[in-house]
């Protein structure tokens, strides 16, 4: 009797494992299923796709991890990207100035790597950023290095950034200039004269720089002049619209030069055709201050200013309703100017000339005085005829 109640005990445990077990596989493989679609819903909110890239995809990412060695960008896939070797080198500055949370465009390289990565070029999204920084160097007036690369007709080629750039000589200063040749290799300090990402267009000034500088220390300078100070001066350059000329003043215990223009109608009371005639460089000047612009930095000189107006005695040297002779100076429309004498000259207007008999530049003719306005600069003339013409009042 104690055999068979000890096997019936045990064929009924055994039928309780069983059914146990039997309860437990269904929920189990339940549970497998309701995982995996709970897992595709996750990748599908966060983001993430299992769909790989291609060779030659342009992806937008998420910078994720920023290194001396390496650089990971989150492209929501299953893996990561890594930035190209070569590109942290070539492109160092730009991209360790990227941090963590930036959005940038990429190239796929290699579309995963033995670190099961994806192989990535920033090259595209960096040339991006750098045409925008340049235009807001420009914008902003700020200088920016280049490095000179090949001297070529005209000028130079720079590189700015790892972006091709020229200066043409023009645009050099003058210690710069003179030495071009030698040049090569070295790094200057330019300022951005024009940017054109569409044209592929950059175009840079050294010269600018130096003018920049040259500015504002005249700008200091100009604090120890005034209207009305007369100078002398010694002539730097003539142009064919007047003069450069520069003088020294004390500042700081130091010695400096001020430099200003003599524009052309302040060279003489007389009209100035040629510069060259009354002006030449290195010649040493008595001139005085009329003109100070505290903005722009520039200064203007007049030598006439310190000469005789001959306005001033015109009726010592004139009288109305008698004739005298000058030379014509200039044609307009309205009539013939005619040069009394230095810094003198007369209007005959053109309804006081016959058709056919109007003088031309150069001519010496004898000529009425019908009127003199001393104030306004002014006298009126009339031709010396036989006959009046039509219309003559």
């Amino acid at each position: 009797m104690a055999p068979k109640k000890k096997l019936d005990k045990q064929a009924s445990v055994a039928e309780e494992v069983a059914t146990v077990q039997k309860e437990e596989v269904k929920p189990q493989s339940s549970h497998k299923k309701s995982q995996a679609t709970t897992m595709a819903d996750l990748l599908s909110q966060t983001g993430y796709s299992l769909k790989g890239v291609k060779k030659g995809d342009t992806v937008e990412g998420v910078v994720s991890r920023v290194a001396h060695k390496e650089v990971t960008i989150d492209i929501g896939g299953k893996t990561e990207g890594v930035v190209i070797d070569r590109e942290l080198e070539t492109y160092k500055d730009t991209i360790m100035a990227l941090k963590v949370g930036d959005k940038v465009t990429a190239l796929v390289i290699v579309p995963e790597n033995d670190r099961g990565q994806s192989v990535l070029s920033l090259r595209k999204s960096i040339f991006e950023k750098q045409w925008l920084d340049l235009a807001k160097h420009q914008k902003d007036s700020e200088p920016i290095e280049v490095l000179l690369k090949e001297l070529v007709r005209g000028g130079m080629l720079v590189d700015c950034v790892g972006l091709r750039g020229y200066i043409p000589q023009s645009q050099f200063d003058g210690n710069t200039f003179k030495q071009l040749d030698r040049m090569v290799g070295r790094r200057i300090q330019v300022k951005v004269m024009e940017v054109d990402q569409a044209t592929n267009r950059l175009i840079f000034s050294q010269r600018a720089m130096t003018e920049e500088a040259n500015l504002a220390k005249q700008k200091e300078l100009l604090e120890l002049v005034k209207v009305g100070d007369i100078v002398e001066a010694k002539v730097t350059g003539v142009v064919p619209f007047g003069a450069f000329a520069k003088f020294t003043v004390e500042k700081d215990g130091e010695k400096q030069d001020i430099e200003g223009l003599i524009h052309i109608s302040e060279i003489a009371w007389e009209k100035v055709e040629d510069t060259q005639q009354y002006l030449k460089t290195n010649d040493t000047v008595k001139v005085k201050i009329i003109g100070i612009d505290e903005k722009s930095g520039k200064l203007t000189l007049s030598l006439k200013q310190l000469l005789p107006d001959p306005w001033e005695h015109v009726l010592d040297m004139f009288e109305k309703d008698t004739q005298v002779k000058g030379k014509v100076s200039r044609v307009s429309p309205y009539g013939v100017f005619v040069n009394l004498t230095p810094g003198v000259d007369g209007l005959i207007h053109i309804s006081k000339i016959s058709p056919g008999e109007e003088p031309k530049v150069g001519d010496e003719i004898t000529v009425n005085i019908e009127d003199i306005q001393p104030d306004k600069r002014k006298i009126s003339l009339s031709m010396t005829l036989k006959e009046k013409p039509i219309g003559y009042r």
